[in-house]
């Protein structure tokens, strides 16, 4: 008599895009195309879990094939063409933002579902720090890199105040001293940052108060009622790493950050060398 092989458990997976699913040069390696689409064949499934906005999710990586997104850092949650989740700023809390952030001389943009929203002057004084987030493996031409380039559809607009914000993203000119600014004027809200390749951080953010990666998580998993011991994480800056810890596998990409590293149960290799290919094959989500 023979025995039957109980079928794999579905897993569910989360990636981080930018420095873990794209390199910093916002290449998409073929092996992850791959990868992605055998592990859903396979039955799992497999979301992303960004900063970026839906504005910000290129058709390149809708047609590999996703369940799913988290955008917005948590701010908002999609199953399946099915919105979980989406929390905004508020007009006034918008217009307070603004406010500061014109008063401390940092140059910002909106992040919405509906598109990316900036000032015209935001071309010019965003230039290095989007040429030094570029600058690394996988990045080509970053040294003449344009704000074009990068967010190729933002509106250049003097019409700053919405209702329609997920996050606020700002540069930073004294890194340290902006972001405690920040979180000492804008009590109410969650402020971050974010970087390139080095992970030094270039940009500030400012959300909604509980919004975060963990948390939109529990709300997709609730929703499908699976278990986070069954989840694994991808992902490779310091805002990865609560969901890392918090999902039953957590998988640092080997350009990661050092703590992003020691909160990981594996380190793969750069998303440059295939590594998050090499992850889920290791992991046995693919053949």
């Amino acid at each position: 008599m023979s025995t039957a092989v109980p079928a794999p458990v579905p897993r569910t997976v989360f990636l981080d895009i930018d420095g873990t699913l794209v390199t910093y040069g916002n290449v998409l390696p073929d092996s992850a195309v791959r990868a992605i689409r055998e592990a859903r064949a396979a039955g799992h499934r497999v979301y992303v879990c960004t900063g970026r906005s839906r504005a910000e999710m290129p058709e390149t990586i809708w047609q590999i094939g996703l369940d799913g997104m988290i955008g917005g850092n948590g701010a908002y949650v999609e199953d399946a063409g099915q919105v979980l989740l989406h929390q905004r700023l508020s007009r006034e809390q918008c217009e307070e933002i603004v406010s500061w952030l014109r008063r401390r001389g940092l140059d910002f943009y909106l992040e919405a579902n509906s598109g990316l929203y900036a000032s015209p002057t935001f071309r010019d004084t965003a230039r290095l720090a989007i040429r030094a987030y570029a600058v690394g493996k996988g990045a080509e031409g970053a040294r003449s890199m344009e704000v074009d380039d990068v967010f190729p559809d933002m509106v250049f607009t003097e019409e700053l105040v919405r209702d329609d914000v997920n996050k606020i993203s700002f540069l930073l000119r004294a890194p340290e001293a902006d972001l405690t600014a920040a979180r000492r004027e804008l009590p109410d809200l969650v402020i971050g940052s974010w970087g390139g390749s080095g992970h030094d951080p270039l940009f500030g953010d400012a959300s909604c108060a509980g919004v975060s990666k963990r948390h939109a998580i529990d709300v997709l998993l609730a929703h499908r009622g699976a278990d986070r011991r069954q989840a694994v994480a991808f992902g490779d800056a310091a805002v990865d790493i609560e969901m890392l810890e918090y999902c039953g596998t957590g998988v640092a990409m080997g350009n990661g950050a050092l703590a992003v590293k020691e909160a990981a149960n594996l380190v793969t290799d750069d998303v440059e060398n295939d590594g998050l290919a090499k992850a889920l094959r290791r992991l046995g989500l693919t053949e």
